[in-house]
């Protein structure tokens, strides 16, 4: 018997094709090397030390993952592990977070089915939960509590509309335990299920218990909980309200007291710096624009609302008020209810189906121009590579993938690893796990000479990298360049000068000069500099540098000569100058390779300094053009001298 679609089963064919779509993103975002230690391979780390019992640091904090954010979620998820994670590894919490977000959905369309037998509110309140921007942004973030815990607020709305109350009082325990910000949330979500079954004296009896079951939990949360897990070491650090106070009591206090105000910073930056002017205002208008409009006419499902979207706009961070990452999950996964039980609730069909069809299109329009970062206020909140799906980057990685895993697979499950940001959630499901550069006592280092620690200059990273690589104590076992595995040898010594093939080195000390284009030159004939900047009032080697001031801040393009992939370039200048971090040595590989340092390593019996920038030439940049060049952002004139620019390779047996 042939299956035939009809109209009842749209809803599930689109929860089906945006279900494959989202375990698309998760599990190839992993695959490629896109998840970060920062959240995923804390996370990683913490559900196997759960699933073992234990509670260890983990490797980006100072203390336990319950002392980052007093939260039992992973913990839930234990039986999952001992089921899949023999198979699934370290993409356990990617399917188990997937499976909730399609579970919400599902969940999501139950309520409206509830309350309409409209078959487009169905197909119609599917298609808008996965089309809001929010839902694509938060693959940035990878595996998050947030958006774990969001998951199970239409789970429990549903059961409450059923009036399965004990159903729902366990779903509401599940909630309140996953994160510190819902039992607020409840409260207000309580007071909008009141409104709506106000006709209901059972469920508004239920209602009225919640929120207090909600309030009392969450004062407890804060007055006891938090600070027993607290230590001399680490204290919670997430509260981060300074606008309204250092503790939620005291938020509270400042909102009653000065209501105004405290309005007003839903829509002001109160941070001090600019660059965030209208970051808040992109993100109402992207929620308004988004389907959000619609909530004008039914005004009693903004309430519910309140406390996450302050949560986000009056926090210290700027990066939290507007449309990054996964900072408007919540939102995004209340918002489809909300809109469609307002749309049920329309008496004419012409109304609720236009109101269908401007939801969708505003929605699927704010997410498409949105995901460009180029439209966003605040461009570097984004990695497009993790989030757009229909772009052809999102399909390849930095590595070869295979390789990879192959040569990570040789490091034995007991062995204590120091990783950098992209491998490490490949490897955090073990005892032992370090954020390289932090090695302590690990028996094997593993990273990517691309990969950056984020507290770390470009140079201070470049710097840890060549000092293992150079050491005699660690042996380099394997390679699938970028990606290097040491194994840690205690009968070695540390030898930086052992590593490098013989280099190709040009020089310039500015005192070679073309007569007949009116150019300095390097050593082997080629350009280095226009005569006007030449100076003989200071000089490090004989008598002439290049002045860079005020009036003429820049030092020429250089073109980098004979470029192949895998080189290693360092450049060393000489600079003299008064003030600190005011020379820059910059160097580019096409538009998207950018390296900078502005930082002396040394200084000279005559007070030179000397810069150093060095870089491996980034895979895609053989077919660019790649340059350097010096400038001064200081108020005082700087001279450079003895220009010096190596390439080499890294001898490998």
């Amino acid at each position: 018997m042939k299956f035939q679609i009809q109209k009842k089963h749209i809803p599930y064919l689109i929860l089906l094709f945006f279900g494959l779509l989202m375990f698309t993103m998760g599990l190839l975002n992993h695959y490629l090397f896109r998840t970060a230690t920062h959240d995923y391979g804390n996370y990683n780390f913490a559900f196997w030390d759960y699933s073992h019992f234990r509670l260890s640091q983990i490797p980006t904090f100072k203390g336990n993952f319950l002392q980052d954010h007093f939260s039992f979620s992973l913990m839930y998820f234990v039986p999952a592990y001992w089921l899949l994670n023999w198979l699934t590894h370290t993409y356990t919490l990617i399917i188990i977070q997937v499976s909730l977000i399609i579970l919400s959905a599902w969940y999501t369309l139950k309520i409206v089915q509830l309350k309409s037998d409209n078959i487009w509110l169905g197909a119609g309140v599917i298609l808008y939960y996965f089309l809001l921007l929010g839902r694509y942004t938060a693959f940035s973030a990878d595996v998050n509590l947030a958006i774990i815990s969001s998951c199970f607020i239409p789970i429990f709305i549903y059961y409450f509309f059923i009036k399965k109350y004990l159903l729902a009082f366990a779903i509401l325990l599940l909630s309140l335990f996953s994160r510190e910000n819902i039992p607020l949330w409840f409260i207000f979500i309580f007071i909008v299920l009141i409104i709506d079954e106000r006709k209901d004296k059972k469920a508004i009896w239920y209602a009225v218990s919640g929120i207090i079951i909600s309030a009392l939990y969450f004062i407890l949360l804060f007055k006891v909980f938090i600070p027993m897990t607290e230590s001399k070491e680490v204290s919670y650090g997430l509260f981060n309200y300074a606008a309204l106070g250092k503790t939620p009591g005291e938020a509270l206090v400042y909102m009653l007291r000065h209501p105004v105000e405290a309005v007003k910073l839903f829509f002001i930056n109160h941070s001090n710096n600019p660059t965030y002017n209208d970051v808040k205002a992109e993100f109402y208008l992207v929620y308004l624009v988004s389907g959000g409009f619609v909530l004008l006419f039914r005004p009693k499902y903004i309430i519910w609302f309140i406390p996450i979207v302050a949560q986000k706009v009056l926090n210290d961070n700027p990066t939290r008020w507007g449309i990054a990452t996964y900072y408007s999950i919540e939102i995004v996964t209340l918002l489809p209810l909300s809109v469609f039980l307002a749309i049920a609730s329309f008496k004419k069909s012409w109304i609720q189906k236009t109101a269908i069809v401007l939801a969708c299109i505003g929605a699927i329009f704010m997410t498409i121009h949105k995901l460009d970062h180029s439209n966003r206020k605040v461009p570097w909140t984004l990695n497009p590579s993790k989030v757009k799906v229909y772009s052809k980057k999102f399909y390849t990685s930095h590595y070869n993938v295979k390789a990879v895993n192959r040569l990570l697979a040789t490091i034995p499950d007991t062995a204590k690893v120091s990783a950098s940001n992209y491998i490490l959630p490949h490897l955090a499901q073990r005892k032992s796990i370090y954020y390289f550069p932090n090695v302590k006592d690990a028996e094997y280092i593993v990273f990517s000479v691309y990969d950056n620690h984020y507290l770390l200059t470009h140079m201070q990273n470049e710097n840890e990298r060549n000092k293992y690589l150079g050491s005699n104590e660690w042996e380099i076992t394997q390679h699938s360049f970028p990606v290097f595995l040491l194994k840690h040898n205690s009968k070695g010594t540390l030898n930086t000068n052992s590593i490098w093939t013989e280099a190709d080195t040009i020089k310039c000390n500015y005192e070679t000069i073309s007569e007949k284009d009116k150019t300095i030159l390097f050593s082997n004939g080629e350009k280095a500099e226009k005569t006007d900047l030449l100076s003989t009032e200071q000089a490090r080697s004989l008598t002439h540098s290049i002045k860079l001031s005020t009036e003429a801040r820049y030092g020429s393009k250089i073109t980098l000569p004979d470029i192949t992939q895998y080189d290693y370039l360092e450049i060393n200048v000489w600079g003299l100058c008064e003030e600190l971090n005011q020379i820059h040595l910059v160097s580019d590989c096409g538009k998207n390779y950018h390296f900078h340092c502005s930082v002396n390593n040394s200084i000279d019996s005559s007070g030179w300094k000397k810069f150093t920038l060095s870089y491996w030439v980034p895979k895609n940049a053989v077919t660019t053009e790649c340059s350097m060049f010096i400038w001064n952002s200081g108020k005082t004139p700087v001279y450079i001298d003895d220009l010096e620019i190596i390439k080499k390779k890294l001898k490998l047996n």
